[in-house]
């Protein structure tokens, strides 16, 4: 399924609502921007909202895309499958997060990743390509758009770096504790829930499910956490010796 055939109605940018523009003002991508100019610099970019049910790709591994989605509401993932079919989950996409920013501002750049729905969701896609150049009417707010971009991609590289520290821990116990400690600090809590089900955090951290089951048991059993879900609340601040 390619971008041009995938998911619900296109729709224009007029079919926005107040919650859609909301998100929109919010985002990384659009941080700084004039609310009054906002309309014109989605028109800009050749914004499209689309619809996706449960389980439909929003981009596809295998094409060349022109366009990158901001997600506007629901949850979505991005994976990737090696060569033996074997998947593994990259982040996680929640409302105001950008995907596919990469590929699409690259032209004839084809996409080594998917990004699936986790449940029924909308996305607006933006010709990313357009921040390339000034546009055509020379609009005040191109500069700041550039700048949020570049600002996206070097976090989309620590994101990376980030999750390079919780695979190459050697044990799993220790890949897991260490992307719980990163929530806990992420979310300044010892309580907080996670973007994943248990098999999408088994495919994020590159484990398998029931193993991942069992270390999360003995460290509930142990006192060092507990959980309920996708809630988490870590026990202690200092981890024993093991």
């Amino acid at each position: 399924m390619t971008m041009a055939n995938a998911g619900g109605l296109k729709t224009n940018i007029r079919d926005l609502n107040s919650g859609d523009l909301d998100v929109i003002r919010k985002s990384a991508l659009f941080a700084g921007t004039n609310a009054d100019d906002l309309l014109s610099l989605l028109s800009c970019l050749n914004a499209r909202k689309k619809a996706f049910s449960k389980g439909e790709w929003l981009l596809q591994a295998g094409e060349k895309i022109s366009s990158a989605g901001l997600l506007l509401s629901g949850a979505a993932h991005i994976e990737r499958y090696d060569y033996w079919g074997n998947r593994h989950i990259v982040s996680e996409v929640l409302p105001g997060d950008v995907f596919g920013e990469s590929y699409a501002a690259v032209p004839e750049s084809i996409m080594n990743v998917s990004v699936q729905a986790d449940e029924d969701l909308f996305v607006l896609f933006l010709d990313l390509k357009k921040t390339l150049h000034m546009c055509s009417s020379a609009c005040t707010f191109h500069n700041r758009l550039i700048e949020n971009l570049v600002t996206l991609l070097a976090r989309r590289n620590l994101m990376l770096n980030e999750k390079l520290i919780y695979v190459t821990q050697h044990t799993l116990r220790d890949k897991i504790l260490s992307y719980l400690s990163s929530q806990s600090i992420r979310h300044h809590s010892s309580y907080f829930d996670i973007p994943f089900d248990r098999q999408q955090l088994a495919d994020y951290l590159n484990a398998e499910r029931s193993a991942l089951s069992g270390e999360l048991s003995r460290l509930k059993k142990e006192g060092i956490i507990d959980y309920q879900k996708n809630h988490f609340r870590l026990l202690v601040t200092v981890r024993p010796d093991v």
